[in-house]
């Protein structure tokens, strides 16, 4: 799927993070099979990024229209130093499903440490190559990735901003 980015600053945004949104949606998944051998047999209230065909899956209420809207920009800000945004377009031109939302967070996401990959001046190093430190080092990317590497990521909630006739999609992360 073919779709542009754009870098953002937070004086960009017609809202800011942390304000009081218009609507949240609430991701909740099921355990996967590594948390059932732990002992979890409740729903997380939130669904990795990390394994997200097996988690799909797992993502409860993937079909529930929860956004009724033909459009919408979606905000990636964690753990960024610089927000992105991506138009969204409804698959039947009205309105988005849970299930829906969660793939296009996904391959924004994706694509955004792609980006990040192809514009910092060395690679990020592998976690075994980190010595005590799990977290990754900051990129110095167009984006410049703080802290934490696209495995580590999970959507809690999307967080609903209607604006002058815009619809903007905000995340809560977990990490």
């Amino acid at each position: 799927m073919t779709f542009e980015l754009t870098l953002l600053t937070r004086a960009d945004l017609p809202f800011q993070p942390g304000e009081t949104a218009h609507d949240t949606i609430d991701i909740t998944s099921h355990p996967g099979t590594d948390a059932i051998a732990d002992g979890q047999t409740e729903p997380f209230d939130w669904m990795d990024l990390r394994c997200m065909h097996p988690a799909f899956e797992r993502l409860i209420a993937a079909d529930e229209v929860v956004l009724d809207a033909g459009q919408a920009t979606l905000v990636l800000d964690y753990p960024f130093e610089r927000p992105v945004a991506r138009e969204l377009h409804a698959a039947n031109g009205r309105a988005f499903s849970r299930g829906e939302l969660m793939k296009r967070i996904d391959e924004t996401y994706r694509r955004t440490y792609r980006l990040e990959t192809e514009t910092q001046s060395a690679p990020t190093p592998d976690v075994g190559e980190r010595g005590q430190l799990l977290n990754r080092p900051p990129s110095d990317g167009v984006v410049g990735i703080l802290g934490h590497d696209y495995g580590d990521l999970g959507v809690s909630s999307i967080k609903v901003y209607q604006i002058d006739g815009v619809v903007w999609l905000m995340l809560d992360m977990v990490s």
